[in-house]
């Protein structure tokens, strides 16, 4: 190869030897775009939104603990779309859009480097050769990276958009105006390429394809005159450039802000040294706080405001909410919204005459309120937190956690709550369970059955939280029993704290009475701490949930398992055999608990267990593992009537149906319960059966439920 191949920069917008005109006034323009965008940041209201969230007072954890993990997570998830790829169509188009206009950014780059730095100051024009020719190549492949990009995106707009995609003037000024830069751009160097290497007998004319792009769009101008060509690359070339410069200044003023925003909320993200699934708000100070929950804006921690600045509106929230998908008025998207306009609205009247934001007191705000007019109490009451949210957000946006602080004022302030819960409420209070069922007879279920108890036998190795399902539904106390009966098969050191055991007051923290949750976790820490209890294995997610991570808080550090880790190691070890073919069980699909597989990404367990019974083969619903569609008890709203829409849990009984399966199998009671529930709703009992993972293991090992004799031969 040799110099020859190569392009003139600035072909026909500047004269040989004269004042370089054009070049300098596009870096005018450019230093003026970038004025225009910090003009567009004050205007856009930003930074009083962050004046707002320098004066939020909730309490935050360290956001800048690890910064190397931090850093390299970032890099990673914003450049190789680790979440956004999680859904093939979506992620597909913003990876071309992203990687497209980078490498055309860089190309721009070298662009600069050679006519403004390189070549004048050492004479070296490097932008030959095979290097160019492979520019050539690099560049306008991205320029067709992002063509298809933005058309994908287009067709989802136009022509085949889901329901919960939201819609403002805002998406299509970008997506055209994309499409605009990109087809202008080949255009313009499709017009010097018919004018300069596309004619016979030009010194370029057998490289030109190397610039496809280009070559494609110049080909049917060929044969055009070239007064014709230069006026018409002229004036397309200032048409590409102002289009360019318009769509910096518009990231100011539109969602384009995430560019810079969202790679900072990632940054700020949960870390393996704060491994809770969730921001965990503090306990509650009784002693000293004056009001309880959250009701204003700056009660919320920095970090939540922060959020709001993250959130793009692509809706992945609100496609995977059980709420929203059973006509429920909760769209976590808008949520966050709701809260960044909140943040505008309420600066309104808090700033000052120099711009200084201060907190107002109740009595001195006169304006819209949090609850009620920002985010309606419908919407507070409808989230179930099963934290698909969270899990489908790419921007590591917490969504439903900032519903829960609201219900803590509601319900401790205001006294405001579905009537229903009054009941649950006095139960927990005065029976520690929300059945309000004597709390004498909490340990009847395991009379007879010669089930260890934890003041008899003075500690053990693991204490069987039962909880309260366990303890008193029916339904499940037929799980608690095959639990037991299976640990004293496999020969496990266990003990249950029958009367002395308590709720673990997991409905009271989601309801949001902190009130009572705080009293049950206490009286339970302090039983568990008197027996000197390290390791806890548990039956239902929310009680392992929240004893794992909750109970922290309150000075409870304990080591939790759920059930199916335990009994996944027990058959791996060979301590439980599954040797006994279970009838009837026919396809079998499991459900993933939202509070095991979502917060705990317990997966695997399950479906280990599973395929180790001899019985049945193994189906996946149509939304299964971090996809997996809630129960609709979460939330404490296993205690609440569905008012609204209609019922999430026989929107997931018709899941079953569709895979095809006769059993499901849960491992929570509250799915037990709700799934057994839809299927006598929707009248399908002769074709579904739901049942607890634990009792077809108790059955494939030949346990015997009805007596305190194990099967010795279950061992052997």
């Amino acid at each position: 190869m040799h110099g020859q191949i190569s392009r003139e920069i600035f072909w026909n917008m500047e004269t040989p030897g004269a004042f370089p005109t054009a070049q300098v006034l596009l870096y005018i323009l450019a230093l003026g775009a970038i004025l225009f965008l910090i003009r567009g940041l004050l205007k856009s209201g930003f930074f009083t939104r962050v004046k707002v969230m320098m004066k939020a007072t909730g309490s935050e954890t360290d956001r800048l603990d690890n910064p190397g993990e931090r850093f390299w997570h970032t890099i990673i998830d914003v450049f190789g779309h680790k979440k956004l790829l999680r859904e093939p169509y979506q992620g597909t188009l913003h990876f071309l859009i992203l990687w497209g206009f980078i490498i055309l950014f860089l190309g721009a780059m070298l662009d600069f480097f050679q006519v403004d730095i390189i070549e004048p100051i050492w004479g070296v024009h490097f932008m030959e050769g095979n290097l160019y020719l492979g520019y050539s190549v690099i560049t306008d492949l991205a320029g067709f990276m992002v063509l298809v990009g933005v058309l994908m995106a287009m067709a989802r707009r136009y022509f085949f958009k889901p329901a919960w995609l939201d819609e403002k003037t805002e998406d299509m000024v970008i997506l055209w105006t994309i499409l605009a830069i990109i087809l202008t751009g080949f255009l313009l160097e499709g017009l010097r390429m018919a004018a300069t290497e596309l004619k016979a007998g030009d010194t370029m004319y057998e490289y030109a394809w190397y610039s496809f792009g280009g070559a494609l769009f110049g080909y049917p101008f060929r044969n055009a005159s070239m007064e014709g060509l230069r006026a018409a690359h002229m004036l397309t070339w200032w048409i590409h450039t102002f289009i360019v410069l318009g769509f910096i200044v518009y990231i100011g003023y539109s969602k384009l802000l995430h560019i810079f925003v969202t790679p900072v909320n990632i940054f700020l993200r949960n870390t393996s040294n704060n491994p809770a699934p969730i921001r965990v708000m503090p306990p509650e100070m009784f002693e000293t706080a004056e009001t309880f929950g959250i009701h204003k804006l700056e009660e919320y921690s920095w970090k939540d405001l922060f959020d709001s600045e993250a959130c793009v509106r692509c809706g992945r929230c609100v496609e995977v909410c059980p709420a929203f998908n059973t006509d429920k008025p909760l769209m976590p998207r808008d949520v966050i919204q709701n809260i960044r306009n909140y943040i505008e609205q309420k600066a309104k009247f808090a700033l000052d005459v120099d711009g200084n934001y201060r907190i107002l007191s109740d009595e001195e705000y006169t304006g819209p309120a949090l609850i009620g007019d920002a985010i309606d109490k419908d919407t507070i009451w409808a989230c179930t937190t099963c934290m698909a949210c969270v899990e489908a957000c790419p921007c590591y946006i917490q969504q439903f956690p900032k519903l829960i602080e609201l219900r803590r004022y509601l319900v401790m302030m205001e006294s405001d709550f579905p009537a229903e819960v009054m009941d649950v409420f006095k139960g927990m209070e005065n029976n520690s369970n929300p059945w309000s069922i004597g709390s004498h007879v909490r340990a009847d279920w395991a009379k007879g059955h010669d089930i260890p108890l934890m003041s008899e036998k003075g500690g053990a190795e693991y204490l069987f939280y039962v909880g309260c399902a366990g303890a008193f539904d029916d339904l499940n106390k037929k799980v608690a029993l095959s639990l037991a009966k299976i640990f004293k098969t496999a020969g496990l050191d266990f003990a249950i704290l029958g009367t002395e055991e308590g709720c673990c007051g997991d409905s009271a923290k989601k309801i949001g009475n902190e009130y009572i949750y705080q009293a049950l976790a206490m009286a339970n820490i302090e039983t568990f701490k008197a027996y000197n209890v390290k390791k806890i294995v548990t039956m239902c997610p929310h009680g392992y949930n929240t004893l794992k991570y909750d109970y922290k808080e309150l000075g409870g550090n304990f080591e939790v398992y759920h059930y199916t880790e335990v009994l996944d190691k027990l058959i791996k070890e060979g301590k439980i055999k599954l040797n006994q073919p279970i009838p009837d069980l026919g396809t079998i699909t499991n459900h993933d608990s939202c509070y095991l597989g979502r917060y705990n990404q317990v997966y695997d367990q399950p479906r280990n267990i599973i395929r180790a019974l001899k019985s049945g083969n193994l189906v996946e619903m149509q939304s299964h593992h971090k996809k997996s569609f809630c129960c609709g008890a979460g939330g404490g709203r296993m205690w609440m009537e569905e008012h609204l829409g209609s019922r999430i849990n026989q929107k997931r009984t018709k899941e079953v149906e569709a895979a095809g399966a006769k059993t499901v199998c849960t491992a929570c009671p509250f799915c037990y319960t709700m799934l057994s529930d839809g299927i006598k709703e929707l009248e399908l009992s002769e074709k579904l059966q739901a049942i607890d993972i634990a009792q077809l293991v108790a059955k494939a090992a030949g346990i015997d439920l009805k007596s305190g004799g194990e099967d010795k031969e279950a061992a052997n």
